[in-house]
């Protein structure tokens, strides 16, 4: 076997051919310093083709990631939006709410006349929504969001920040005012005084709230977030059926 096979050095490598026989593969001399060096380059040119592949799958990602971020913030501060136009529709609404019950505690407090029982102070009642904005921070997206743009949405959603926060105080004051819907009559001294104060409170948190919301509406223009003429209707039709004929379609030139 060994005559018809052959042998080989021992440490050389070998291989059966068809036939049973066994071949001698000498390892291949280097080709010089020059292929060896080509050979290192064409293993440099691999790594760096794969790297820059990975780079290039890395920036779709983050531009899909992106897109759908800034998809979900554009519909967040569209909502926002809407609900603004609808407050600021309703502001004639709560000034003139606000002024008969002042005239009220003006006429119990200079002639002693009974304050009739009033109708209760109403006011929308909105999220104010940054879930989206906050999910893409928390996430990192927003560093992959060029500057010009990032400022623009971080303009815009620093006021349904303000306005979330400032709503429960405007609560908080409508709930001390509309006392007025149990205990009217002839007032004492003490619950008219508590009652002004409630009443300066309520015009603060308006004056807060609808400048908060026509501040909004004009902060998400840069950004490309602007109402509809449909939206607006939609918004005003929503308004009248809860408040009645003194909704009226604001300014939006001028701040309330």
């Amino acid at each position: 076997m060994s005559d018809e096979a052959g042998s080989g050095t021992e440490g050389e490598p070998t291989e059966l051919d068809r036939e049973g026989a066994v071949h001698i593969h000498r390892p291949k001399p280097l080709k010089g310093l020059g292929g060896f060096l080509s050979e290192i380059a064409v293993i440099v040119v691999g790594i760096l083709i794969a790297l820059a592949g990975e780079q290039v799958v890395g920036n779709l990602e983050w531009a899909h990631r992106v897109h759908e971020a800034e998809g979900a913030m554009r519909a967040e501060l569209g909502q926002n939006n809407r609900d603004a136009y609808y407050l600021l529709a309703t502001h004639p609404c709560a000034l003139a709410k606000l002024n008969e019950i002042q005239a009220a505690l003006v006429a119990s407090h200079d002639r002693g006349a009974p304050v009739a029982p009033i109708t209760r102070y109403r006011r929308p009642l909105r999220p104010w929504l940054s879930d989206a904005w906050e999910s893409a921070r928390s996430l990192q997206i927003t560093s992959h969001i060029p500057n010009s743009r990032l400022t623009l949405y971080s303009f815009a959603y620093f006021f349904p920040s303000v306005m979330r926060q400032t709503q429960p105080r405007e609560r908080e004051a409508m709930s001390d005012l509309n006392t007025l819907t149990l205990n009217a009559g002839r007032l004492e001294p003490a619950e008219r005084d508590r009652l002004f104060h409630a009443l300066v409170r309520t015009r603060e948190v308006l004056e807060e709230m609808d400048g908060g919301a026509w501040l909004l509406l004009r902060a998400t223009t840069p950004a490309g977030v602007v109402l509809s003429e449909a939206e607006k209707t939609a918004e005003m039709s929503k308004a009248r059926q809860d408040f009645g004929a003194c909704v009226a379609a604001p300014d939006l030139a001028q701040i309330p």
